[in-house]
C-alpha cells in the first residue's frame, strides 16, 4: 500500500529527525546521500527538533520549511562540539516514489547554525 508523498515526509519528520528512530531511516528512505547526511546531522546534534511551518505537496514532490533546534555535541562542519544550542530554519524538498524519499534538495541557514554554536564570527559592520 503506497502512502500520499506528504505523509511519507511527515513520517521522515516525525519518526527519523524527531524520534531518532534510525530503523525507519532504512523504510523511509531510499536515497544513501539523504540518509548518510541525516545520520551525520543526528550525529552532531543528537537532541534536533524540527517543527515544519509550511508543507506543499506538488504530484510527488514535497516542499517543506522547517523550524530547527539543536544542541552541538558533535563534529559539525569542522567545529567540535561546544554544547551551545542554536534555532535555524531549513526549506527543502523531497522526491517521494511510492513510501520512500528518493531523492531531496535540502538547504539549511548553515551560517546561522555556525554563528550560534561558535565556529563562525560575523565580521563587525562597517559605519556609514
Amino acid at each position: 500500500m503506497s502512502r500520499d508523498p506528504r505523509t511519507v515526509v511527515q513520517h521522515f519528520l516525525d519518526e527519523i529527525l524527531n524520534g531518532k528512530d534510525l530503523d525507519a531511516a532504512n523504510e523511509l528512505i531510499s536515497s544513501p546521500i539523504l540518509r548518510h547526511r541525516v545520520m551525520a546531522f543526528l550525529q552532531a546534534f543528537p537532541d534536533l527538533e524540527v517543527t515544519p511551518t509550511l508543507l506543499v505537496t506538488e504530484a510527488n514532490i514535497v516542499g517543506a520549511r522547517l523550524l530547527a533546534r539543536g544542541t552541538h555535541h558533535g563534529l559539525f562542519q569542522g567545529v567540535p562540539p561546544t554544547g551551545k544550542r542554536w534555532t535555524a530554519t531549513c526549506c527543502g524538498f523531497y522526491h517521494v516514489q511510492g513510501q520512500q524519499i528518493v531523492e531531496s534538495w535540502v538547504n539549511w541557514d548553515l551560517l546561522a547554525i555556525l554563528e550560534q554554536i561558535g565556529g563562525i564570527r560575523r565580521a563587525p559592520a562597517a559605519s556609514a
